[in-house]
């Protein structure tokens, strides 16, 4: 049977600290000021743009003077997190920034809240309620043995080896177990690391032309996937008008061998001045992904 995971499912309850209880193996991140760090890496001086382009926005009123930390993520670490936290230290939002091979950076996604991608307090929450770990006591004394994947959208995951050898994998916004094991991540891996590397935002200085905000709704307070047909050749123009005339969309997409079925909740978009469009799903805050990424891996739902 397959595995829903929801995306507008209750916020779990924060746990105090920040992540501190990973193990030494995992990579420890790497501390900039969201504005002009000096010294700078050319990574970081990317980051710190693509943060004041994105927090003029809607939404992401927070990320101004968020402090960002950047750590490495994904197969072979060409990828980075860069998670924005508020004067509070608590996060505020995300970006996941790719190396491209001739070199330069691209931002693959984005997006704001308290709880973003690869939240370890949502991580142990999970975990504990899961009964996956007996307590948060129990994972400060023996630090778990965690790796952040993140290959695409769809694909994004904790790694976590248990103390008897086993290998799970954890939904990277929800820390829930995917019904999953290591071959059905790699078959996918391999299938959609092109994808990935099709979307996102390449130009070193873009900007945000045009954005929408829509009201948040429950993905299943109706199911058309189960009762309609899929909107047909769904592109970046029927979808900003679709979501101008505030209809409520829903994308779907199963992986895993149909073991498991995503439902995103569509609410608004970001268009890029260089025509790049990025859907906003609300997935415990804010979630912007590159349509391009997405659009050959699931189905588009109207109302």
């Amino acid at each position: 049977m397959r595995k829903w995971i929801p995306l507008c499912a209750a916020m779990l309850v924060m746990l105090m600290g920040s992540g501190s209880v990973l193990t030494a193996a995992a990579p420890q991140p790497q501390k900039i000021v969201s504005g002009v760090p000096s010294p700078a890496s050319e990574l970081e001086r990317q980051a710190a743009f693509w943060i004041q382009s994105i927090a003029s926005q809607n939404g992401f009123q927070d990320w101004l003077g968020a402090k960002a930390e950047i750590t490495p993520i994904g197969p072979g670490q060409h990828g980075w997190l860069v998670t924005l936290r508020g004067a509070d230290s608590k996060p505020v939002g995300y970006m996941i920034i790719h190396a491209k091979e001739e070199g330069g950076f691209k931002l693959g996604e984005y997006g704001a809240g308290r709880h973003p991608a690869f939240d370890p307090n949502t991580l142990y929450t999970s975990m504990i309620h899961q009964g996956l770990v007996a307590s948060y006591a129990e994972a400060t004394k023996r630090p778990l043995k965690l790796e952040r994947l993140y290959v695409h959208p769809l694909l994004a995951a904790w790694k976590w080896t248990s103390p008897d050898g086993q290998v799970r994998y954890l939904d990277a916004w929800t820390a829930e177990e995917l019904p999953i094991n290591e071959r059905q991540w790699k078959q996918a891996a391999l299938h959609l690391r092109a994808e990935s590397l099709a979307g996102g935002i390449a130009l070193t200085n873009s900007r945000i032309l045009a954005s929408r905000t829509n009201e948040i709704f429950d993905a299943y307070e109706r199911m058309p996937w189960l009762t309609k047909k899929p909107i047909a050749g769904m592109q970046s123009k029927l979808l900003v008008s679709l979501l101008d005339q505030k209809r409520q969309i829903r994308f779907t997409s199963e992986l895993y061998d149909k073991q498991v079925l995503f439902v995103w909740p569509a609410i608004g978009y970001h268009r890029w001045d260089d025509d790049s469009l990025f859907v906003a799903f609300d997935q415990y805050g804010s979630r912007f992904v590159p349509l391009t990424a997405i659009q050959s891996e699931g189905l588009f739902f109207n109302d």
